[in-house]
Order: C-alpha cells, then sequence, then structure tokens
C-alpha cells in the first residue's frame, strides 16, 4: 500500500460516513414525507452538501503524486475532511417518529451553522491547497485556488445577511460555483 492509498482511506472513510448521514436522513424524510413540510433553500444546502462530499473525494485523486505525507499536510485533509462531514450533519434533520417536520424552520435554525461550516470548508481549502506544492502537478495550487477563492462569497453572504433572497443567491451560487469547479477539476481521470 502507498502512502498515498494508506493515508486517503482515512479520508475516504470520512466522506462516506458523511455522505451515509446525509442520506439516510433523506431517506427518513421521504419515508416521513406525509408529514415533512419541504424548504427548497434546505434542499439547495443538501445537493450542496453532497456535492462537497463528491468534489471533494474526487479531488483527492490529484494529490496521488506526493512522494511524502507529512503530519501537517494529513492533518489538514483530515479536518478538512470532518468538516465535510459535519456539513451533511447540519443540513440533514433528525425524524422523529410523531409530528410535522417543518424543514423551513429547520433550515432558518441551522443557517448559522451550514453557512460556518461551507465558510470553513472553503478557508480550509485554500489552505488544503498547498499540499499541491509537494504535486508533480504544483501548478493545481494557484489553478484551484483561483475557482475556490470567488466560493468564499455566497457562504459570508448567507451567513451575514438573513434576507431570504440572500439565502437563495449563497445556494444557487455555492451550487453554481461547485458545478465549475466539477467541470474544471474533477472532468478526467488518468
Amino acid at each position: 500500500m502507498t502512502a498515498f492509498e494508506h493515508v486517503t482511506a482515512l479520508f475516504s472513510f470520512v466522506y462516506a460516513l458523511a455522505l451515509t448521514h446525509l442520506l439516510a436522513r433523506v431517506g427518513e424524510l421521504v419515508v416521513a414525507r406525509e408529514r415533512v413540510k419541504s424548504s427548497t433553500l434546505l434542499i439547495i444546502a443538501m445537493a450542496n452538501a453532497v456535492l462537497s462530499v463528491f468534489l471533494n473525494w474526487l479531488s483527492l485523486w490529484d494529490l496521488r503524486t506526493i512522494k511524502e505525507w507529512d503530519l501537517l499536510t494529513i492533518t489538514i485533509q483530515f479536518v478538512f475532511a470532518v468538516v465535510v462531514f459535519l456539513l451533511c450533519v447540519f443540513v440533514a434533520p433528525k425524524v422523529h417518529d410523531e409530528g410535522d417536520i417543518d424543514l423551513e424552520e429547520f433550515y432558518w435554525n441551522q443557517r448559522p451553522s451550514i453557512y460556518s461550516a461551507t465558510l470553513a470548508l472553503v478557508l480550509l481549502a485554500l489552505v488544503a491547497n498547498f499540499a499541491f506544492l509537494k504535486s508533480a502537478n504544483a501548478a493545481l495550487f494557484l489553478k484551484e485556488n483561483l475557482v475556490v477563492l470567488p466560493m468564499l462569497v455566497p457562504p459570508i453572504l448567507a451567513f451575514s445577511v438573513r434576507a431570504r433572497w440572500a439565502q437563495w443567491v449563497a445556494g444557487v451560487g455555492f451550487l453554481a460555483l461547485n458545478l465549475v469547479y466539477a467541470v474544471l477539476f474533477c472532468g478526467s481521470f488518468k
């Protein structure tokens, strides 16, 4: 087993747990759908969380050419994966056996946590990208950070402006930026 395989196995488990948690909660909501008051804002936040898991797990591939993994690099990547996990927890309500489930109310209660985690995720991405400087493709450091930097705007907007329009702009904006990232960096694997 290479150092890359050993280290990324742990990150992959964290990403798998994050996605499992979110998908299990979504499944519970579907089962209890007659008691659920929907929220498009929360659905967008869930989509962003799923994309965050998927895209960040895929982006681990670009780190495969790192020859030596030091403790700092491993720790930053691990903390990054943990923040992705927390984002999945924050967007996924627990479904109780009885009573109505108001996803709109849940969204507004969780909004500070959701966008704090999203902001932490983007800031950590900027730091985690330093690992590219140790890889065979050091240019990815600058390329990825140029795409990640605009991702700071949506969570700052959503966290600081409570207005509904700001929540929509932030959620859809972050979704669009995730899709741009996917197209630019996760389109092919060699």
